[in-house]
């Protein structure tokens, strides 16, 4: 008895998928659409930032690994839509897990040459030579909020002496 209930019950939710699948082919803009949301992604560049960094801070050993801060003390981005610098006081927590990966959490704020200050959150894992970032971006409302609806990823590399170069990319 169980068991007929179950087919009932996933035949019912299937007529229900299939009914939907056919109004929206039913509904060309609608098809292209899902096809388009279906294709795997692609990405654009939004911004390069350079990022000026100060002195490592070692915070010690915690329970689950080592821990440090480094100082974010300024820099510039630039990206298609935007550019500016970055404003002092930011900074980037690590910590190195006992597995050998490191957990990055950044926070900092950009200026942009309009004046608009854009929060940003970048986290990243770093495990042997596999390293990617994934930012998250608070705008105001107006030209750059387009960045607080969209995911990014990103890559870091080192820059100069004291810098660190990220670049962000839009999933599109």
């Amino acid at each position: 008895m169980n068991t007929d209930l179950n087919r009932r019950e996933f035949l019912r939710t299937s007529s229900g998928l299939l009914l939907a699948a056919g109004a929206v082919a039913a509904n060309p803009a609608e098809a292209a659409d899902a096809a388009a949301s279906a294709a795997p992604p692609g990405l654009e560049l939004a911004m390069k930032v350079t990022a000026d960094i100060g002195d490592v801070i070692p915070l010690g050993k915690a329970p689950l690994g080592e821990r440090r801060i480094i100082p974010i003390t300024g820099g510039s981005f630039e990206g298609p839509k935007l550019k500016g610098t970055i404003l002092p006081g930011g900074e980037d927590a690590q910590f190195d897990r006992a597995d050998g990966v490191t957990v990055f959490e950044a926070r900092y704020w950009l200026k942009t040459d309009d004046g608009a200050v854009i929060k940003v959150v970048n986290r990243a894992l770093r495990s042997g030579t596999y390293l990617r970032t994934q930012p998250q971006f608070e705008a105001p409302s107006g030209p750059h909020d387009w960045l607080n609806r969209a995911i990014f990823i990103g890559t870091l590399s080192p820059g100069g002496p004291k810098q660190v170069v990220l670049r962000y990319f839009r999933v599109v």
